[in-house]
Parts: C-alpha cells; sequence; structure tokens
C-alpha cells in the first residue's frame, strides 16, 4: 500500500469516529427531549444511566478518538503509526458501547463484563497508536502534552470499568461516590484535555496565528490536571473541604490556560475569527464556569452544615430548600454535570472538529458562497444549541421540566444541523487528505 492509500485510510478511521460522535451527539440530544424529567429525580433511572452512557461513550470518547487521530498528522505533522489500526479500535469500541447501552435496561447481561472489556480494548489500541506517533515528534510541545495526559487519564479510566456498575471496579472503593468521581474524571480528565491540547495545535493554522512556546502552557498542565486527579479523590471519598479546595485548584489552571490561548489568537493573521473558532473560544471559557458551578455547589452545602449543628430542625427545613440532591453523576448534582458536558465539553470537542475540517479543506482560501452559507448554517446550529443548553441547565437548575424539554428540542435542532453541516463540507472537500507539517514552535 502507498503512502497516499494509507494516509486515506488513516483519514477516513478518523472521519468514521468523527461522524459517528455527531450521530450519538443528535441521538443523545433526543433521547433528552423524549424523557428530560430524569435529570429532576434523586436517583438515576436506567434511562437517566442509558443517556449519560451514550454522551459519554457514544459521542465524548469518539469525539476525541477522531480529533486526536485527524490532528497528528493534520495539525502535529506526525504520521499516524498503525492506521489500519484505527479500524480496529472502532470495531472494538462500538461493539463495547452496544453492550454498554443495554446494561441499564438488563442489568443482569451475562454479556455485562465484554462491553467494558471491548471498550478497554479499544482504549489500549489508541493508546499505542497515539504513543507511537507521538514518538516521532521532534520537539514535543504543551499540546502533544496535553494529549499524552488524555492517554494517561484514559487508561486509568478504562482500568476502573463502567460507572454505575454493581459492583465497584476495587475493594476500596465500596462505599464510595465512586460513579460520580469517575465521571467527572473522564469529563475534566479526557475530554478537556483533549480539547485544550488539540487547540493550541490545530486552532492556529486554522487562523493563520503564529505560534510561540511559552511556559505559561506547561503551567496550565500541570495546575489542571493536578486538579483533575485531587477532584476525583476529592469527589470519591470526600471531604466537601477538600472538593472546594481542589475545584478552585483546577479553575486557576483553566485560566491560565485562557489567558495563553486568547494572547495566542492575538497573534493571528485573519482579521476576523471564524465561527468554528469562536466557538472553541466561548466553549474553553466554560471550563472554568464549570469549575465556578462546581465551587458554588460545595459552598452551599458547607454552609448546611454549621446550623446543623445549632438547629437540627432548622438545618432539615434548609437543605430542603437549597441543598441540590445527591445524585451520583460527575460532580455533586445535575447542574455542575450538564455545564461540564454539554455546554462546554460538547461544543468544544465539535469546533475542533470542524477546524480541522477547515485545515483539510485548505485554510486561509478564499471562501466561496456555498462555504460562507455553511458557516451561517453552522453559526445557526450553534445559536439553538447555546439556547438549548442555557434552558436545561437552568431547568435542571431550577426543577422546571417544561423548561428541560424546550431546551432540549433546541439541542435536537443545533445538534442535527452539527451533523448536516459537517457532512455537506465533507463531500465539498478533496478527497485526499492534506497533511501540512506541524509549525516548528508551539504553545
Amino acid at each position: 500500500m502507498n503512502n497516499t492509500d494509507t494516509n486515506a485510510s488513516s483519514h477516513a478511521g478518523a472521519i468514521t469516529f468523527a461522524v459517528t460522535a455527531l450521530v450519538f451527539l443528535a441521538l443523545g440530544c433526543l433521547m433528552l427531549a423524549v424523557r428530560p424529567g430524569f435529570l429532576l429525580g434523586e436517583t438515576l433511572t436506567g434511562h437517566g444511566q442509558a443517556w449519560i452512557n451514550l454522551m459519554i461513550y457514544g459521542f465524548g470518547l469518539p469525539a476525541v478518538f477522531g480529533a486526536i487521530y485527524w490532528a497528528l498528522p493534520q495539525a502535529f505533522g506526525v504520521p499516524l503509526a498503525g492506521k489500519q489500526m484505527v479500524f480496529l479500535h472502532y470495531g472494538f469500541h462500538i461493539a463495547g458501547m452496544m453492550v454498554v447501552m443495554l446494561l441499564p435496561f438488563v442489568p443482569d447481561l451475562p454479556q455485562a463484563s465484554m462491553g467494558a472489556t471491548f471498550i478497554a480494548c479499544g482504549a489500549v489500541v489508541f493508546i499505542v497508536n497515539v504513543a507511537l506517533s507521538l514518538r516521532r515528534m521532534e520537539r514535543p510541545d504543551a499540546a502533544s502534552a496535553f494529549v499524552s495526559t488524555v492517554c494517561v487519564w484514559l487508561a486509568v479510566a478504562a482500568f476502573m470499568g463502567l460507572p454505575f456498575a454493581a459492583n465497584p471496579p476495587l475493594p476500596f472503593l465500596a462505599g464510595t461516590n465512586w460513579s460520580a468521581g469517575w465521571l467527572l474524571f473522564v469529563v475534566a480528565g479526557v475530554l478537556f484535555n483533549a480539547q485544550i491540547g488539540l487547540a493550541l495545535r490545530v486552532t492556529p493554522p486554522a487562523v493563520g496565528a503564529v505560534q510561540e512556546r511559552t511556559p505559561a502552557a506547561w503551567y496550565a498542565l500541570s495546575v489542571i490536571n493536578v486538579g483533575v486527579a485531587w477532584s476525583f479523590a476529592a469527589t470519591t471519598f470526600g471531604p466537601l473541604q477538600f472538593l472546594l479546595l481542589t475545584a478552585g485548584v483546577f479553575m486557576a489552571g483553566s485560566l491560565i490556560f485562557l489567558g495563553d490561548f486568547w494572547f495566542l489568537l492575538q497573534r493571528r493573521t485573519e482579521r476576523e475569527l471564524g465561527w468554528d473558532a469562536k466557538i472553541l473560544l466561548a466553549s474553553v471559557w466554560m471550563i472554568p464556569a464549570a469549575a465556578a458551578v462546581l465551587i458554588y455547589n460545595v459552598a452551599e452545602r458547607l454552609g448546611i452544615e454549621p446550623v446543623a449543628a445549632l438547629d437540627p430542625q432548622a438545618a432539615e427545613g434548609l437543605a430542603e430548600t437549597v441543598a441540590p440532591a445527591a445524585i451520583p453523576v460527575m460532580a455533586l448534582d445535575w447542574t455542575t454535570g450538564l455545564t461540564a458536558l454539554i455546554a462546554t465539553a460538547v461544543p468544544g470537542l465539535v469546533a475542533v472538529i470542524f477546524q480541522l475540517q477547515k485545515l483539510r479543506n485548505g485554510a486561509g482560501a478564499e471562501q466561496t458562497d456555498k462555504e460562507k452559507i455553511a458557516g451561517q448554517v453552522l453559526l445557526a446550529s450553534f445559536f439553538n444549541y447555546a439556547v438549548g443548553a442555557g434552558l436545561v441547565v437552568v431547568g435542571a437548575w431550577g426543577s422546571e421540566e417544561q423548561m428541560l424539554g424546550l431546551g432540549a428540542v433546541f439541542l435536537v435542532v443545533g445538534a442535527l444541523g452539527f451533523l448536516g453541516n459537517f457532512l455537506y463540507n465533507l463531500g465539498q472537500g478533496s478527497s485526499v487528505p492534506v497533511e501540512t507539517p506541524a509549525a516548528e514552535t508551539a504553545s
């Protein structure tokens, strides 16, 4: 097989993951629109667990896999080590996800362990492929370090198995809130790190920005991931004061990254940022916002404890009015989880995928009328998605099921717009991927 054929093969695998992610994003939004009331319950129903599984395994991880597979040759300038392994990984992941989606409805499924095993096998294929590819970089930078960190956290998550399992992966986790910790860990450790690392590498060539090596990105990498690791421990084991501290550490790291990323965008040659870059910028601003929501919820709960020491009856009434329900989702309640997943990770990863598509079709070239229309469609899709995300988060916070349902409808429209626009642009691009070498210096 010649080089063009192998490049096209690896590119096709990355596209397959990206399309799969967008399809399952639309299905996940539709699933939320059909029955949004599960967000208001005190415990996760089978429908709620299936929704979380679909959003994580159907959209989140495939979006990360596809974007990284695509970005390695396109933005990092290194050929993918195992091009055919991408499809092996895809087969493992889809097979595992199909089993996992049945578990909330068939808890006694004999093949239950096979789902986690297949997904873990796919994760191992991905980690080996990415590690061998990044070894070929002459000068590793902060962006490649973020991608490497994604692989580390993904390996830990695969080892721990699936959330909401009947038994914890390790005996010492029995009786802890490990499902919530696992989900926070995957969203913040895998999805956020991928979004940040790819933004550092994919956005500059897409907007014509001059890349420079700065220590800020390395500081952000260290602080963010210290926050991720300790937030997982704090969510799983407690106490709340520790979670308050670790969420603050994570927030500080994300603000360091935002400052570095903002200055990077100021070094661009294009006068106006494209909508893909604007969406990505908005999504990374939501990362510290998600941490702020978590900090608020923790502080709100801590405010109940002093009252309980003096007047237990008053504390009980106060808890009923101000304390979020203790739901084992991502951090402390639905609001934090929804903010992190729907308002931050989804638009960020979608924007990275569209920027990679822009590089493939030739960044910097004069736009045709059809491309301008496609850009407006992307804007309209993001507008609908953003309105939906806002309504869903506020509806979950205020226990308004009608607002949740309306927001979910907006999410469906936005997700379908993302998918249709991506498929349209895919048909307009060249049949052979354009693999541009990475810049010698990077943030």
